[in-house]
């Protein structure tokens, strides 16, 4: 009689039960680490945005808003409103949620010098920050929203609103 070569129907189903609790155990990890990907290039095109703004405003001597729009952000000049460029919002795939501050801001003027004007050419207040979270966020340790701040100077810094003072990332 010859040895028969391969898996035992055991060895198999203690496989496929070892590969099912790891699956289970995985699956919550990797959404956390997915959502916060999601969340870091939202961001991370957001604040690229603004920087753009800011530099155009410098470059044209002129003031510059950034705006932020259904389809995703505008960078337009005051005068005219001409659109000089767009972002489609969609950098984080969608499934982001936006919380301008203060409440009702979608806009910020930089000036010639690449300042924010308060108020805006409009007359309205402009946003300071911009707070970018997972629209349905994952209840796994490790999730982390980020936060978009304005400085008065107009530079744009994307910081953690959960790291402590001590921490590089950490808000003003």
């Amino acid at each position: 009689m010859r040895d028969a070569h391969g898996f035992t129907v055991v060895e198999l189903m203690i496989t496929i039960a070892v590969m099912g609790i790891l699956l289970v155990a995985g699956v919550p990890a990797m959404r956390g680490v997915i959502e916060n990907s999601r969340i870091r290039a939202g961001g991370e095109a957001l604040k690229y945005g603004l920087t753009l703004a800011r530099n155009e405003a410098v470059r044209r001597n002129a003031q510059v808003d950034f705006a932020v729009v259904a389809t995703g952000w505008e960078v337009r000049t005051v005068v005219g409103g001409e659109v000089l460029h767009q972002g489609s919002g969609q950098e984080g795939a969608g499934g982001l949620q936006l919380t301008l501050a203060p409440d009702g801001a979608d806009t910020v003027t930089f000036d010639p010098f690449g300042r924010v004007m308060d108020p805006n050419p409009d007359g309205l207040e402009p946003f300071t920050q911009i707070d970018v979270a997972a629209a349905n966020p994952p209840g796994v340790p490790g999730y982390r929203p980020l936060r978009i701040q304005v400085l008065d100077s107009g530079v744009a810094r994307l910081c953690d609103p959960a790291a402590g003072d001590d921490d590089p990332q950490a808000c003003l």
